[in-house]
């Protein structure tokens, strides 16, 4: 559901976050045990300023709402429940995306899927209870409820993403956009159209940010796909994960003649357990020109959202910081 995770780190604003949702949990009185559970999901890592394979210095995703309210003229410490409800929602997509993939995360104070299930539920309702934070700091009861609204419908869309993942093991090149978009895509829309509405009059005002934040998220699941399929050392390769086909799979399935998609099933089988096989299946869709395809993307989407952040707002700090991210972002390595 979450391409990765998305935990607290020592940082201003993330440690406000966190001490937003430590008094929810004293105001709803909350069991202690599974209070440190919950605790324990989102502190340890301290990488709340990175994304798993995308490093990011200043500012942390987390900051996304408050710059986009700030750019679209408000006050970004208005957007702080929203940052918060939006990272406890993003993580509990996470945990929940490990259960399916069979990949629960040991250390983590979650040593079963049954209790990493308990806690991302903790933590979606833990994301309700902060939005019910902007009615107390004096925002609108229509914003509140348009924001609130747009939360409920973008978790219905990320899921609707990520049951499509777990049922197409084959997606065409078409359904694996659409999976970014509805994941990745439809999540960083929320995080940056929720932000510009606390500062906008009407409900169509942010919508470029949502647009902006549309692109930004689908690069950062494209960046994902090609990290998969050239992972740094310690990671495994999503050619050998055995799951739902990435994007440069799927994209050389769409080119290559049919007798060579044969050929590359074969492999991407036996890549699971042989690693010449992989070499093989990874140098084949390097050629077959997926990573130049996603390259050429990642170009497009980023000027998209450009023109959109330039069109909505005007210049600032916080459009600044906002277009500093996303060239951080569309910056790829080599595959």
């Amino acid at each position: 559901m979450a391409i990765t995770a998305v935990r607290p780190a020592r940082h201003e604003l993330a440690q406000s976050v966190l001490d937003l949702t430590e008094a929810l949990w004293a105001d709803a009185r909350v069991e202690p045990g599974y209070r440190q559970a919950m605790r324990s999901a989102l502190v340890p890592a301290q990488d709340l300023t990175t994304l798993k394979r995308v490093a990011f210095g200043s500012p942390p995703l987390i900051a996304l709402p408050g710059l986009s309210c700030e750019a679209a003229g408000g006050n970004r410490l208005q957007a702080d429940p929203v940052s918060a409800a939006w990272g406890l929602l993003y993580y509990a997509a996470h945990l929940l995306d490990a259960v399916e993939d069979g990949q629960v995360e040991i250390g983590a104070g979650l040593p079963s899927p049954g209790s990493t299930i308990n806690v991302a539920i903790g933590l979606m309702t833990s994301a309700a209870l902060a939005l019910s934070a902007l009615e107390d700091s004096g925002t609108s009861p229509e914003v509140v409820q348009d924001i609130r609204s747009r939360f409920h419908g973008i978790v219905l869309t990320m899921c609707g993403g990520q049951h499509a993942d777990l049922t197409r093991s084959e997606p065409s090149l078409d359904e694996c956009w659409q999976a970014a978009q509805a994941k990745s895509g439809a999540f960083f829309d929320l995080a940056c159209w929720a932000g510009a509405r606390l500062a906008s009059r009407d409900s169509s005002q942010p919508d470029p940010f949502g647009l902006f934040g549309q692109n930004l998220g689908t690069v950062i699941q494209i960046r994902d796909d090609l990290s998969g399929l050239s992972p740094v050392a310690g990671e495994i390769s999503d050619l050998a994960s055995g799951g739902s086909w990435t994007l440069p799979v799927a994209y050389t399935m769409s080119v290559v003649p049919e007798g060579e998609r044969d050929q590359l099933r074969h492999l991407l089988q036996a890549a699971r357990s042989d690693a010449t096989a992989l070499v093989e299946a990874r140098r084949r869709i390097i050629e077959s020109g997926a990573v130049l395809y996603l390259t050429v993307e990642v170009e497009r989407r980023r000027r998209q959202a450009e023109a959109a952040l330039m069109a909505a707002s005007q210049p600032s700090k916080a459009r600044g910081e906002l277009l500093a991210l996303l060239r951080e972002v569309c910056t790829l390595r080599n595959a």
